[in-house]
């Protein structure tokens, strides 16, 4: 295998999400559902640290996004999916004592967010490569730590 075929492997394979993105059916809840458990798993992190590994994870994903958009010759392609892991941990860093039901709901809270595309996420999508792909994410994932925060205080 030459540099660039493997250089495309590691594009696909990491945009994917070690290939779940290939998943034939509702890839990006597969997506949903990987960054949930992603999020459990630095849930317990210092605060600094999940924004730190956030912001890594954003910056990277961004020119990887647009590269595997190219690769798979489609705007925004269903198989690039590292954007909702990001989307669900903006979700979620701002919150210390999340349970297993409030990850739960994330899941669906950030997946209905994800899926209607509410303004300005809508417009988002129309930014150039990965900054579209990514954009969107977060800002359901602001959207969706909204409503957790509202749960948390009001319910």
């Amino acid at each position: 295998m030459n540099f660039k075929n493997s250089r495309n492997f590691f594009v696909k394979f990491f945009a994917t999400c070690f290939g779940l993105g290939y998943s034939p059916i509702f890839p990006g809840a597969v997506g949903v559902a990987f960054g949930i458990v992603i999020a459990y798993l630095v849930h317990p992190l210092p605060f600094f640290n999940k924004i730190l590994i956030t912001l890594i994870l954003i910056i990277f994903a961004i020119p990887l996004s647009t590269r595997a958009e190219k690769l798979f010759q489609k705007k925004d392609c269903k198989k690039i999916i590292i954007d909702e892991v990001i989307g669900v941990l903006i979700a979620t860093i701002w919150f210390t004592n999340l349970s297993i039901i409030m990850f739960i709901s994330i899941l669906f809270i950030y997946g209905l967010f994800d899926a209607i595309k509410i303004y300005p996420a809508n417009m988002s999508e129309n930014l150039y490569g990965g900054w579209g792909i990514v954009i969107d994410d977060i800002i359901a994932g602001l959207y969706t730590a909204l409503i957790i925060f509202m749960l948390l205080k009001f319910v």
